[in-house]
């Protein structure tokens, strides 16, 4: 397997993703030796890729889970004060026209 180009070999992917660490880990399984690989590579490399996928699924559970949960009140409070920010402005728009026309 060693007559793959160097640009075959870099990972495009995440490593904090499920593709980018099943390929990261799974490159310590090309060897020559078909013996190595099959007793011992590819298991270790098989327990390694289910702990790291564990870690993915903790990370995503964190990152769009547990903080895109706690984030929707700050959003809708800020949405609100966006809100709450043009609709003064239009006020006073509709304030400075009355007295515009009046004069």
């Amino acid at each position: 397997m060693s007559n793959k180009l160097a640009s075959e070999k870099i990972v495009i992917s995440a490593p904090l993703s499920f593709a980018g660490s099943y390929q990261r880990i799974w490159e310590i399984t090309e060897t020559g030796n078909m013996i190595l690989k099959w007793a011992v590579l590819i298991p270790i490399a098989i327990c390694l890729v289910c702990i790291a996928w564990m870690f993915v699924m903790l990370w995503y559970f964190v990152m769009y889970v547990l903080f895109g949960i706690l984030f929707i009140p700050f959003r809708l409070w800020r949405r609100g004060s966006r809100k709450n920010k043009r609709d003064e402005l239009r006020h006073r728009e509709v304030l400075d026209a009355v007295k515009n026309s009046k004069v």
